[in-house]
């Protein structure tokens, strides 16, 4: 009996196992690529794999410094394997988020036990924001994962003494300096610091100075970072300090947001399990009832990884809301936890079910409300492909009120609640699909590819659209912006990759056929700039294309 029991456990968890997969992989190749980020993100490593340079990254042909290396080397391996696809930009994406998935549920289970760990990997796994941000090919996942990973990494040596995790550690660290720069070391080490002063443990933070983990770290991040020195003298400084330093302290990417930013994002980026964060505050939830001195370590390791994370991009003058995901893991581990306290203490602490089932029922309300302001999405478009989530939400959350009135039982709602989250996820994905594909370079590049670009000039006017290059598989000239290329421009042997007004109009009128495409907002300053009416224009969602022969 009991081996039956366990062999169905067993049977069950796999099965678990494989859905969060699905949830995670099995749409990644269905939608177009979204600008600007993945078409940039996925552009850079297809033209590695064409020009064969694995060491300076290239867009549009032109250096390209903002980011290091690592996404572009594991997209260049994707489309080595499996040719230039779409969703090879986004394998890396799922494969992260999954594996913090997997980390939420180790640490949850190290410290609250292997209950609370399952739960915490189900609620990682059905949170809005993680589950987007595993769809995008960016590179916030990928840091996200490396981050977790050299925290949890550092929880296990702590809590074993074995040194093979301080070598995952830094191995951890190393990647993750490849991925995004040297915040992949900051994030880590300086929640560390403080986790070994505030608990009166500093000797602790010493014993990372480990010799061989050391190494490791150095083997995997200066290879690159030397040989990409050594062949652009200029990188070290746009990297290292325009890149760090003044991206934080200035406005220069455009991207400032108010102090209170994030917040929503929480909010929103927690749902469905939004409300269960209301227990973290009563008097008897995790933090403010603590069981032992090691709950109270672990309530301040957790605290210090949400929240200096947190701080730290609210005071940065660049704001995204992918910046703050590694959050996300010490979130799901204390809602997991604080759903396991209510259980214990046989009610909901701070009437925190009641909060998440009034959250999940206005959050499809609120969805219609937001896309009547959005040009991206319609509301026909948001019923129609959306309707899973609204069904997940709605009918997830009065089954869920329903047991508990007849049952009581914490468990049987986390689980209802997980299998809601699922079907969330499913019905998400179906609406990020459909905002991909309104705000992809898709159609606009295929209306250029059946002119011919490869006897034309083709220039892109007003902005930059990354995606263009990618369908079009062709240079494409900037005109009238320079922005994110300006280090690109200035330092490319090439100098046809960018022209002002003057020379577009001066081009247009001449015999040298040209195909321009923009963004419909910038039409009318552009045909100001031609003097000439164009001999074609077609419109395609949100760009237009113009042609003078």
């Amino acid at each position: 009996m009991h081996f039956a029991l366990w062999h169905h456990r067993r049977v069950l968890f796999f099965i678990c196992i494989a859905l969060v997969c699905f949830l995670y992989l099995g749409h990644i190749g269905s939608y177009h690529l979204i600008e600007l980020d993945e078409g940039r993100y996925t552009r850079i490593p297809m033209e590695m794999v064409l020009s064969g340079d694995y060491i300076t990254p290239h867009l549009d042909y032109m250096p390209y410094f903002e980011k290091p290396i690592f996404h572009y080397w594991v997209t260049a391996l994707m489309m080595e394997l499996f040719g230039i696809q779409e969703f090879t930009g986004r394998i890396l994406p799922a494969l992260t988020g999954l594996g913090n998935v997997f980390l939420a549920g180790w640490l949850g289970s190290m410290m609250f036990g292997r209950r609370t760990g399952l739960l915490a990997a189900g609620i990682l796994a059905t949170t809005a924001l993680n589950l987007i941000i595993s769809s995008i090919g960016i590179l916030d996942m990928a840091l996200t994962f490396f981050v977790n990973a050299c925290l949890v990494s550092f929880y296990a040596f702590e809590r074993t003494e074995r040194k093979r995790f301080l070598l995952l550690f830094y191995f951890s660290m190393g990647c993750a300096v490849l991925t995004k720069g040297l915040i992949g070391a900051i994030f880590p080490l300086g929640i560390l610091f403080w986790y070994t002063i505030l608990t009166k443990r500093w000797r602790l933070f010493t014993r990372l100075f480990y010799v061989p983990g050391i190494v490791l770290f150095l083997v995997v991040t200066v290879p690159w970072y030397y040989l990409v020195c050594r062949e652009n003298p200029d990188f070290f400084y746009f990297f290292f300090i325009r890149e760090h330093f003044l991206r934080f302290a200035t406005k220069m990417h455009e991207r400032f947001q108010p102090w209170y930013f994030f917040i929503p994002v929480v909010l929103a980026g927690m749902i469905p399990w939004t409300g269960f964060l209301a227990a973290l505050c009563s008097k008897h939830g995790i933090i403010r009832k603590i069981d032992s001195l090691r709950n109270r370590q672990d309530m301040i390791l957790l605290l210090l990884w949400f929240g200096l994370i947190y701080v730290f991009y609210t005071f940065s003058s660049s704001k995204l809301a992918p910046y703050i995901m590694p959050c996300w893991l010490p979130m799901a581990v204390l809602t997991a936890a604080s759903i396991q306290r209510c259980r214990q203490e046989k009610t909901w602490l701070c009437h925190c079910f009641l909060i998440n089932s009034l959250l999940c029922l206005s959050f499809g309300a609120l969805g219609i409300v937001y896309i009547l302001h959005t040009d991206y999405l319609t509301v026909d478009g948001f019923l129609h492909q959306g309707m899973i989530l609204i069904i997940a939400l709605w009918a997830g959350t009065i089954v869920a009120a329903f047991v508990w009135k007849r049952k009581r039982d914490v468990i049987a709602v986390s689980v209802i609640l997980c299998c809601m989250g699922f079907f969330f996820g499913l019905g998400a994905h179906q609406i990020q699909g459909q905002i991909h594909n309104n705000q992809s370079a898709y159609g606009i590049s295929q209306q250029a590819n059946a002119l011919d670009p490869q006897t034309a000039k083709l220039v892109n006017y007003g902005s930059f659209c990354p995606g263009l290059m990618y369908y079009t598989n062709q240079p494409v000239i900037a005109c009238g912006y320079q922005g994110e290329l300006e280090f690109g421009i200035a330092h490319s042997p090439s100098k046809d990759l960018y022209m002002d007004e003057e020379q577009l109009k001066e081009q247009w009128n001449s015999s040298e056929r040209l195909i321009i495409v923009l963004k419909t907002m910038y039409l009318d300053t552009c045909l100001d700039v031609l003097g000439t009416p164009p001999a074609q224009m077609i419109q395609d969602g949100k760009y237009t294309l113009l042609t003078n022969r």
